[in-house]
């Protein structure tokens, strides 16, 4: 069985491209008819496959296995929860990022500025990254950063030695460090992916590079929601 990889994937830029990742992406959704505990159909409403995502090519379902590779980055993804300007997806062994390369290129048709934030994490935190994706001239571009789950157990480690004994139980209170120790876990995860994904986006908010679109400091038809604010 595949090890699932959550994607959570948050949109930045102007009102119109807002707009449109909403009604395009996050809230597109269908009614899907299934059969409940008791054997009787119902029917529920569930976000469209990828597949049928307008901006997505075309989908061979006798190659599925080789579109999702190179249109999406995994070998199986669906999404999985949204809202106005973000959108959650689980993807087998691999975090999304062909899919998201698609995103931005298609968003960018409305704000050249546009920024996606993609944050990921195997579930057994094998390997944690975030990635920064924009698009110029409508060909998208990425960078991004990543540890591995040797890195995360060397901190952990340095923490609390006992961390790979079979009998340290890291989800009960320990006198001794005065914490969960699963909690500093998940607050070591988050705070390392708040701390690169200020790196990764300081040169957009700088506008570092000049007489380029990389950050605006004023609410003009550049204004970029959630980065100028």
């Amino acid at each position: 069985m595949a090890n699932h990889v959550q994607n959570y994937i948050t949109v930045l830029g102007n009102e119109a491209v807002m707009q449109k990742f909403a009604d395009q992406v996050a809230n597109k959704r269908e009614e899907v008819t299934m059969t409940n505990w008791e054997g009787n159909p119902m029917t529920v409403e569930e976000h469209v496959s990828i597949e049928q995502l307008s901006f997505m090519p075309k989908y061979d379902e006798d190659k599925s296995w080789d579109w999702y590779r190179d249109n999406v980055g995994a070998k199986w993804a669906h999404i999985d929860d949204g809202a106005d300007d973000y959108i959650n997806i689980v993807s087998a062994w691999s975090p999304v990022s062909e899919f998201c390369m698609k995103l931005v290129e298609f968003l960018s048709l409305t704000d050249p500025n546009v920024l996606l934030r993609h944050q990921y994490e195997d579930e057994f935190r094998n390997f944690v990254g975030i990635q920064i994706f924009w698009a110029e001239n409508e060909e998208a571009d990425c960078d991004h950063e990543q540890i591995e789950d040797t890195d995360i157990t060397d901190a952990m480690l340095e923490k609390f030695p006992e961390w790979l004994d079979d009998d340290f139980d890291r989800w009960d209170y320990h006198e001794k460090y005065d914490c969960v120790p699963g909690e500093v876990f998940d607050d070591f995860i988050w705070q390392w992916m708040d701390e690169q994904w200020e790196d990764l986006h300081r040169p957009f908010k700088e506008n570092e590079k000049e007489g380029s679109f990389y950050g605006y400091n004023e609410k003009n038809d550049n204004y970029v929601h959630g980065l100028d604010d």
